[in-house]
């Protein structure tokens, strides 16, 4: 007969699920640790971008989930429907109810594709690609290498959105690819950009918009990508105008379309809708519909029992695994100080990671915490290309991911 309730309930099995159930597992019984989650393979995300450059093979980012779900833990194999608060139980979509004394919410976040009008359906073909997605990743270094000039536009949603450095990641190695084959020349590569800026944090803007400037990438900020026309290869932007009026600032938009040979789409993203059903999103500011935690130790602001973390929580932070990394240790020991009647004290900082690939062999490491505080592991100038920093990313931090992150040891 499966078990239906657990001291400890954790939504999802991604980076911070797992790990967070890795570190919990050393001061739980096991037996008292459930994971809900419905999916079979478990996938290093972040080398995705390498995947969509050539360099490393898809297959290298899968593990089978039942590999990486720590021993004794119970995986609940179903999708998460609705979560009572207040009556501290999860309704799956199979109709199974759990009931749980503290829940970790960490079911990172859903890639909203039906909010880019006709992208749907025509991935990996008619000149659109993505990263974003495992087998699409593959697809995309095909139509890279295939490419045979013209236009090449690569774009990036509005933030919050995971790995936020990846939309131009890929751009640049894919510019790189373009001059190796010879049809660089006859090429124009575009960076639509949804925002105002090229990367949030100043200190590493500066430098990336030299990296653009070098390798001639026309820069379009304030533009959104609304629709992709596929029949006739065209995409429509949605293009925001701010000007001055009566000493007030107005805003304006208009729909740009422009024609592209290949398209890189990166979706708008969000927290799963049963976050914001189960009333566990915050509702008002910028964090509206992400998990409503605290943004330091990651305890939900309305429900004790609750922690987030990884994607789905509503911080001020950048959404990637390096963050994940940092939030562990700190939400293992805060459930554990509140499993024990005590109050939270560990706090995290907000510190995020981000490995800016700027072509082969290149990377600028940037590390940052809340306010774009600069928090660098090295005692070096962190904000110029580094191949030291390429050797980190492509063979050191896999391995540090599945054998020192998934199984609680750093």
């Amino acid at each position: 007969m499966s078990k239906n309730h657990f001291k400890v309930l954790i939504l999802g099995a991604g980076s911070g699920g797992v790990s967070v159930a890795s570190r919990l597992k050393k001061s739980i019984s096991a037996q008292d640790i459930g994971i809900v989650e419905p999916a079979e393979n478990h996938f290093y995300q972040p080398l995705w971008t390498l995947v969509g450059a050539g360099i490393v093979q898809k297959e290298k980012t899968k593990r089978a989930m039942s590999k990486v779900i720590p021993s004794g833990v119970s995986w609940i194999k179903d999708r998460v429907k609705n979560v009572d608060a207040p009556a501290r139980k999860v309704t799956c979509e199979s109709g199974k109810i759990l009931s749980y004394d503290f829940l970790l919410v960490a079911t990172g976040l859903k890639l909203d594709w039906n909010k880019i009008k006709g992208v749907e359906g025509h991935l990996g073909k008619d000149g659109l690609c993505s990263i974003y997605q495992f087998e699409d990743a593959e697809k995309t270094a095909q139509m890279l290498q295939s490419f045979k000039g013209g236009e090449a536009i690569f774009t990036m949603p509005p933030v919050p959105i995971k790995c936020a450095g990846a939309p131009q990641k890929i751009m640049y190695l894919a510019e790189e690819i373009f001059q190796k084959n010879g049809v660089r020349a006859n090429s124009k590569v575009t960076f639509a950009v949804a925002g105002k800026v090229i990367f949030g944090v100043p200190s590493f803007a500066a430098p990336l918009m030299q990296v653009a400037a070098r390798k001639k990438i026309d820069l379009k900020f304030s533009h959104k990508l609304v629709e992709v026309k596929a029949a006739e290869h065209m995409a429509v932007f949605e293009k925001t105008t701010e000007s001055q009026v009566d000493g007030q600032v107005k805003t304006s938009t208009e729909l740009i379309s422009q024609h592209y040979d290949l398209l890189h789409v990166v979706p708008p993203m969000s927290a799963y809708d049963y976050v914001r059903e189960s009333n566990l999103a915050f509702t008002a500011g910028p964090q509206t519909g992400w998990l409503k935690v605290d943004q330091f130790t990651l305890q939900h602001q309305d429900h004790g029992n609750i922690f987030g973390i990884g994607d789905v929580t509503g911080v001020p932070n950048s959404k990637t695994g390096a963050a994940i990394r940092k939030q562990a240790p700190v939400v293992a020991q805060n459930m554990l100080s509140v499993i024990a009647g005590q109050k939270p004290t560990a706090l995290y900082d907000g510190y995020a990671s981000c490995p800016l690939i700027t072509g082969v062999g290149k990377v600028i490491l940037a590390e940052f915490g809340y306010d774009g505080k600069l928090m660098p592991s090295f005692p070096m100038d962190m904000t110029k290309e580094r191949r030291s920093m390429w050797i980190l990313k492509k063979d050191l931090l896999p391995p540090m991911y599945w054998n020192g992150m998934m199984t609680g040891r750093m």
